[in-house]
């Protein structure tokens, strides 16, 4: 078993609490130079451990073309400030302060000259999710020592889910950044005699920020308090700290309370999750592929480990007292006690918002989903590196890391190979390539949630040559109808034969882009207009991709 990594704050408190002779001056002094000592080696491991997921999380960024979701995130941000509050606000509730963030970022890089290109718009993501590495590394280290939370970090850097969204304009990267600044604040708060204070504020802070960039957010913030409460009812020492700061931890609760009244009440006038389905068992099991990757060995390795370290722990009091045995796992029954507490805290941080989510999803609520239950990776990996941090020689632990590291970097390849949803971009460059001036654009669907108009605007303002929507386009989205909730144009003009007729006596050349046709009926309807624009208009040219299909018309000759 490793030594305790916070063993030298408990003896020193031991040391204190004495009256003093020679020898304990001198234990307690060699005590607090080995922390000054050691302290400047974790932050410069825990650099370490940033950098590398940094690394990992920026490699290849803007390869990827931008899919929808990514550009409704940029050209809400884009929008002029009283709009985009107004959105948020209003019938967009969820993300606020991602979208805030993203506007801020949007404006300086702007300000810089710098085009709003695939790579810089996810940088901030990339960012957040490195981040939260080194947080997890600092969280972990408390319980499990140096080599296990390095594993845990390592982890959860190189997920296939967490990759996903370290390296997408979405505000899932910076939630689990306050997630997890959450937990180390809570815990810090809870066990540390000095500074308490400070630990609660970042604690209320931390934590209403996350519910503002996601209201998921608050499915951890249960999972916290039924951590806590359960360690309070089953442990003595838990019971003592969790006295001491009762006052401040349920001052912090009502707090966070009252400050996201806000943010719930526009969420129950603002859009639902009706695009989710009632999660069944098999939507549970493609939670679990998502998170390995597709990768089976790397779901049975986890696993195993996982299942390893909980039952030693389980097991260790009992193995503690025997001898013959007690070479093998843990030594001191407080570091059973510890693993076993972060054992049961992690549990609930990886359980119960699968769990709560599940259940609520049953009924007309919606909540079940592998974007919005990233949340819980984080504690996957922290169990399994509790699998490594249970084995007292560290040639066990040099194995059971070693083979944890070995499976998790086999993902990662697969990750950057499937890491393009929708490819918008070869057919908007190839529009730009052949658009004159006076072209007409006319795109189908522009239903908020098929978002046809957004995400081909996404890249005619990254990548600006002239060409643009015109407000004659038949079925123009509008950004400003959206915001007031007003109804849009009926998407459906840009399929009608009498709209385009109307639309091409204004714009002698035009073209059609459709690209995610919600249904089998809308895909008949438009290949009947491509029929009809085909019997009526000059075909110049086309490109097809799996997501899109542009083609340009003429009129002039005829």
């Amino acid at each position: 078993m490793a030594r305790d990594s916070g063993g030298i704050q408990k003896k020193e408190e031991t040391l204190e609490d004495q009256p003093d002779s020679g020898e304990e001056a001198a234990a307690s002094l060699a005590i607090q130079k080995r922390g000054r000592r050691t302290k400047p080696l974790l932050w410069l491991w825990c650099v370490l451990v940033v950098l590398f997921s940094f690394a990992l999380n920026i490699l290849y960024l803007g390869r990827p073309g931008i899919w929808f979701d990514e550009a409704f995130s940029v050209e809400l941000a884009r929008q002029p400030l009283p709009l985009l509050w107004h959105t948020i606000f209003g019938i967009e509730p969820n993300m606020e302060l991602y979208y805030l963030l993203l506007h801020g970022w949007l404006r300086v890089t702007g300000w810089l000259g710098l085009a709003p290109v695939e790579w810089l718009v996810r940088l901030p993501s990339a960012v957040c999710a490195a981040l939260s590495t080194g947080v997890i590394f600092l969280f972990a280290r408390r319980y499990l020592g140096i080599i296990a939370s390095t594993v845990g970090a390592v982890l959860f850097a190189s997920n296939y889910l967490q990759l996903v969204y370290a390296q997408q304009t979405r505000a899932y990267a910076l939630q689990l950044l306050l997630l997890c600044l959450s937990w180390l604040a809570l815990l810090n708060a809870i066990h540390q005699e000095t500074r308490q204070k400070r630990w609660w504020v970042l604690y209320v802070v931390t934590v209403v920020l996350a519910i503002y960039s996601h209201l998921f957010s608050a499915f951890v913030l249960f999972a916290q308090c039924i951590a806590l409460v359960a360690l309070f009812c089953v442990s003595a020492n838990w019971r003592a700290s969790i006295r001491q700061q009762a006052v401040l931890w349920i001052g912090s609760l009502v707090l966070i309370g009252l400050l996201s009244i806000p943010m719930f009440l526009v969420s129950l006038h603002g859009s639902k999750t009706g695009w989710l389905f009632v999660p069944h068992l098999t939507e549970l099991l493609s939670l679990f592929t998502i998170i390995s990757g597709s990768n089976p060995r790397y779901l049975v390795v986890l696993g195993l480990c996982i299942f390893l370290g909980l039952s030693l722990v389980g097991a260790g009091c009992i193995m503690a007292r025997n001898a013959h045995y007690r070479h093998w796992v843990v030594t001191e029954s407080e570091q059973v006690q510890r693993f076993g507490w972060f054992a049961w805290i992690m549990l609930c941080w990886f359980v119960l918002p699968i769990v709560v989510s599940y259940v609520i999803s049953q009924g007309s609520l919606r909540l079940f989903s592998t974007r919005y239950l990233v949340v819980v990776v984080p504690p996957f990996c922290l169990l399994a590196a509790l699998g490594v941090a249970v084995w007292r020689r560290r040639v066990a632990q040099a194995i059971v890391s070693c083979v944890l590291i070995g499976v998790a970097f086999l993902v990662v390849p697969h990750y950057y190979q499937n890491a393009q949803v929708e490819d918008w971009n070869t057919a908007v460059h190839w529009l730009q390539a052949r658009s004159q001036a006076n072209d007409g654009l006319v795109c189908y669907d522009n239903t908020i949630t098929q978002g046809c108009q957004v995400a081909v605007e996404y890249y005619l303002h990254a990548y600006p040559n002239g060409t643009h929507f015109s407000s004659d386009s038949p079925g123009l989205f509008s950004w400003e109808k959206f915001s007031n909730g007003e109804p849009q144009n009926d998407p459906a003009l840009a399929l009608q034969p009498a709209a385009l007729s109307a639309f091409a006596r204004q714009h002698p050349r035009f073209f059609l882009i459709t690209g995610r046709i919600a249904n089998q009926a809308d895909a008949m309807h438009v290949k009947n207009t491509q029929h009809w624009l085909d019997q009526h208009y000059h075909l110049v040219g086309q490109i097809v991709t799996h997501t899109v299909t542009v083609r340009l018309y003429s009129s002039l000759g005829q």
